[in-house]
């Protein structure tokens, strides 16, 4: 009897602290701002991610007004990449799809962008978590 229960104690905190100790889960929601280059060029850009019902939603905003407010699809985070589609253009000028790939490091994401079927259309893209005020105020003590 004795046994069993050291046996199932020791079972319980092993366990225990493998969960303890298991990695959290990403949370990506947030403001993050940053560039995209195209042509030689860098254009100024926003996206806001929020987690809904498990999902991740958003929208990407640039400076050039390219993709103004639009909202983001197809988001998916594997072994710390994002990947994620959303269209641009005018309906006057034509719309086009994009896709961004970036390699997720802390706070900060870069990688690539690409326009769906033309290949010379690609560029840089990098993004940065902005920090909430509370988190800066932390920081300066």
């Amino acid at each position: 009897m004795r046994k069993s229960l050291c046996f199932s104690i020791l079972v319980l905190f092993i366990f225990g602290f493998g969960a303890a100790s298991a990695s959290p889960k990403i949370d990506l929601s947030g403001t993050w701002v940053g560039f995209a280059e195209r042509m030689g060029s860098q254009d100024s850009l926003t996206l806001v991610l929020e987690m809904k019902e498990g999902v991740y939603t958003g929208k990407i905003t640039d400076q050039m007004g390219m993709f103004p407010g639009v909202e983001i699809r197809n988001f998916i985070l594997k072994d710390n990449t994002v990947t994620f589609e959303f269209d641009g253009g005018a309906e006057d000028q034509g719309r086009f799809t994009l896709i961004a790939q970036m390699a997720l490091s802390e706070d900060t994401m870069n990688g690539t962008w690409k326009m769906v079927g033309v290949d010379q259309e690609a560029g840089a893209i990098e993004v940065t978590r902005q920090k909430s005020n509370e988190e800066r105020a932390l920081m300066i003590y």
